[in-house]
């Protein structure tokens, strides 16, 4: 069966080859059938013959996005003092537990010490109050509850002045130097997967782990330079620790594509630069919109990369294709060669050497494409 598309087209399905002909444009044979395009110029008529196909028909979103890491912790000293070490170095692979660097401990230690010598006063007068009141023994025991919380927490300060890694990966950054006097936070930069909605923070004085940090959403760059001089001025440095070899990708969907992109869609990623493409999952789409630098309104979505593929960095750019429908097997047309005669949707078919008017029924239209049902 072979067709003739209605008018000759000056773009063509880029797998089509063409061989100029007496009177006709012949082109690549295709599976199902022929069609034909017809124009007019002066006085000579072009009929050009074009292959029906089966083909994939897919329906996309495009986006452009951001590289992160699944995990990031910028972690921060929650005591105060002068960095004694930093014994790590931006691209250096640590393990949770890990110390990242240290703080002067002296201070620290006279106050573990004071603490215990107070719950100690403290134990003292709860047995010598042990005859008397009851008002007396309850006050006794309030002393030695506040003592012990004194003490526990003047434990924590002096494990905090040790800064540990919260995440297996790599060093991304290191904001500390040896002489640095660092003020303590109270509570950390905040640790989430960066295909997370929510967000955590600890405080190494509180949780006595040492740390003060957590792996931040992948939104925050972690690519930024390490600072190695030394400061005089009191600060809040940070070393930042990213995960390693797993990847999402940020990106960001207009208003008229929100309602296509869901969680579990396939995307395919390729990364600026590269020629090979990734493949990942989308794991969140965001309800509150953002403004663009255009003021147009867009909706955050979250990719997860598939594997552990090389060749991506953290910060890097990279084009998404999220693909929203794919259907195999349909039979498609050149939109061109579809036409209208009395009523009916047509197209010419080419049979036993003769040209055939011949009804269709037609599908969705993808651009130069049409399904034919």
């Amino acid at each position: 069966m072979h067709f003739l598309p209605r008018a000759l087209g000056k773009s063509r399905r880029r797998r089509v080859t063409a061989v100029v002909t007496t009177g006709f444009v012949v082109v690549a044979v295709g599976a199902s059938g022929w069609f034909f395009t017809r124009s007019n110029a002066v006085a000579t008529t072009t009929t050009q013959l074009v292959a029906a196909s089966s083909s994939t028909i897919r329906d996309t979103v495009a986006a452009t996005g951001t590289i992160v890491p699944v995990r990031q912790a910028d972690l921060a000293f929650s005591v105060s003092g002068t960095v004694t070490s930093v014994p790590v170095t931006v691209g250096q692979q640590v393990t949770a537990g890990q110390a990242l660097a240290t703080v002067g401990t002296t201070t620290l230690a006279r106050a573990v010490t004071t603490a215990q010598a107070q719950l100690a006063a403290a134990d003292a007068k709860v047995n010598s109050a042990s005859g008397g009141t009851d008002t007396a023994i309850a006050a006794a025991d309030a002393q030695v509850a506040s003592a012990q919380t004194s003490l526990d927490e003047a434990n924590a300060s002096l494990a905090a002045a040790t800064l540990t890694s919260t995440i297996d990966g790599t060093v991304a950054a290191v904001s500390l130097a040896v002489g640095d006097r660092v003020s303590g936070s109270s509570s950390s930069s905040g640790s989430s997967s960066s295909g997370s909605s929510s967000s955590k923070s600890s405080s190494g004085g509180a949780s006595g782990s040492g740390t003060a940090g957590a792996a931040s959403g992948g939104a925050s760059s972690s690519g930024s330079s390490a600072s190695s001089g030394s400061s005089a001025s009191s600060s809040t440095g940070t070393i930042t620790v990213i995960s390693t070899g797993r990847y999402n990708v940020t990106a960001a969907v207009g208003s008229a594509d929100l309602a296509k992109v869901t969680a579990g869609l396939q995307a395919e990623i390729t990364p600026t630069g590269a020629t090979e493409k990734v493949f990942g999952t989308v794991a969140s789409v965001g309800i509150v919109a953002s403004s663009s630098t255009s003021g147009t309104a867009t909706f955050p979505v979250v990719i997860n990369v598939t594997g552990t593929p090389t060749g991506l960095y953290v910060g890097g750019t990279a084009s998404v294709t999220i693909v929203v429908k794919q259907v195999d097997g349909v039979l498609t047309v050149p939109t061109m060669s579809i036409s209208t005669k009395n009523g009916e949707t047509v197209v010419t078919v080419s049979k036993d050497g003769k040209e055939v008017v011949t009804p269709v029924a037609v599908g969705t239209s993808y651009g130069q494409i049409t399904a034919v049902t």
